[in-house]
């Protein structure tokens, strides 16, 4: 029988076994050490912890089920530890193999004209936002499909709000270290 302790992780609460909430606990508090120097350090921290929350909902099966250190660890390492020095390609390799990395759809709230829907929706189809702003203006002609479609599109669409939606939005790693320098990235 292990013993049990109940966290919450950006508002949302997680019953971890002993071992598991000490890796955890230690986990969090290397985090703050990294970017105790950081200016919006709360901010970060709690971006991570809320990617920590996701990765946990993902996991857990049934009502008041026990994460275990395993699965700690796991998330751990998709995460990354904070400051890890290690080649960028082997980083990225090993994010790639155990990570779903996937691209979502937002909308970009940093680079917009109107409500950063061609923007985001560039970033998805990795192509040029300005041909996706000609392609609407072309369209607003035929009978103003473009604006009906851009319209619902502005509505439909979340806007990318946190740094871990701004990294998910551009198909990059939700890691520590990338939260961080996107974050650091915004303030300049």
């Amino acid at each position: 029988m292990k013993k049990t302790m109940t966290v919450s992780l950006n508002g949302s609460i997680f019953n971890l076994e002993e071992d598991a909430y000490n890796v955890l606990h230690g986990y969090l508090k290397r985090l703050e050490f990294h970017f105790a120097n950081e200016e919006g350090k709360q901010e970060i921290i709690s971006d991570i912890e809320t990617r920590i929350a996701e990765h946990l909902r993902e996991t857990i099966k049934q009502e008041n089920q026990a994460v275990d250190i395993n699965e700690v660890n796991r998330i751990i390492k998709i995460m990354g530890e904070p400051g890890e020095i290690e080649g960028e390609e082997n980083m990225k390799n090993n994010i790639q193999n155990d990570y779903k990395s996937y691209r979502r759809l937002y909308r970009d709230t940093d680079d917009k004209i109107l409500g950063g829907v061609c923007s985001g929706i560039g970033y998805y189809w990795r192509i040029e936002p300005l041909v996706l702003r000609l392609i609407f203006v072309f369209t607003l002609f035929w009978g103003g499909l473009g604006l009906i479609t851009y319209i619902i599109l502005w509505i439909v669409v979340p806007p990318a709000i946190t740094s871990s939606q701004k990294l998910e939005m551009k198909g990059e790693p939700v890691t520590a270290d990338n939260i961080g320098r996107s974050f650091n990235d915004a303030r300049k």
